[in-house]
């Protein structure tokens, strides 16, 4: 597998940048004029999240046992190319992180309040050379279905908001392939309740930027291994099943940009 020049998280990055630089050119109007329409209107969302880093917890595979192991940080490290051998990154998978896209819609409550609610689909991925010095390639991604819904207090072009988050069917896969072994593991985690503050500052008519903390933890639910030799019963895995509770942190902080219509 050949080491991408460009990582998808600076594609992610550059287009978040370019989309904020158009849509806050657009429809300007005057200081004065501006502010959060209390008002029926759906909203498309997009973010970047800083998630945690705990992935340590995570039961990996040992591929010449039939045993799994924790402690030790998902990641890959890769050269860019074109460089000097000793030039390379060093990418790590997080909990929370790393893209959401959400669809949602807000209704008015009463004067400056208002009630939120959205769907979308919450994700981060590396690939690259295993850490291990095996020669191997690996892949690793969290994935989630986000189901937000937050109260707001609208003041000018400024708003606050607090509410929960819902994460369905949250995921991590993880494979590797290389001399002369191939393995894919898929960890699945319970359904996830947490709560979540934001703040929105209006920058036009339709759109407006913020920040959000979201604090949220996965139970650990059960893990597959495919294309490999061997049982998968663990100890360590059926004990961790049934008392890993908040196995995994998934708390993030983000920014996002939202177009209203």
């Amino acid at each position: 597998m050949k080491i991408q020049l460009i990582s998808t998280k600076i594609i992610y990055f550059a287009a978040l940048a370019l989309f904020s630089t158009t849509l806050t050119a657009y429809e300007k109007r005057s200081k004065h004029d501006l502010k959060f329409e209390n008002e029926f209107r759906f909203f498309m969302e997009g973010a970047l999240h800083k998630g945690s880093d705990n992935t340590e917890n995570i039961p990996l595979y040992a591929r010449n046992g039939d045993f799994f192991y924790s402690g030790a940080e998902v990641a890959v490290v890769g050269n860019y190319s074109g460089t000097q051998q000793e030039i390379a990154y060093r990418d790590k998978i997080e909990a929370g992180g790393y893209f959401r896209g959400s669809f949602g819609a807000e209704f008015p409550v009463a004067e400056n309040l208002a009630f939120s609610t959205s769907i979308g689909f919450l994700y981060d991925e590396i690939t690259g050379d295993l850490t291990d010095g095996s020669g191997g390639n690996g892949y690793a991604s969290f994935r989630t279905t986000v189901i937000d819904f937050l109260g707001f207090y609208n003041l000018g072009r400024h708003r606050f908001g607090l509410g929960g988050t819902f994460h369905y069917n949250p995921k991590f896969d993880y494979k590797e392939v290389g001399n002369g072994f191939q393995m894919h593991a898929v960890y699945r985690f319970s359904n996830a309740l947490g709560a979540s503050i934001q703040y929105d500052y209006l920058v036009s008519k339709n759109t407006s930027m913020g920040v959000r903390y979201t604090d949220v933890s996965y139970d650990f639910e059960n893990v597959s291994i495919g294309d490999r030799v061997g049982s998968t019963a663990d100890v360590f895995v059926t004990e961790c099943i049934a008392t890993c509770e908040d196995f995994i942190d998934a708390s993030s902080f983000s920014g996002h940009i939202t177009y209203r219509f």
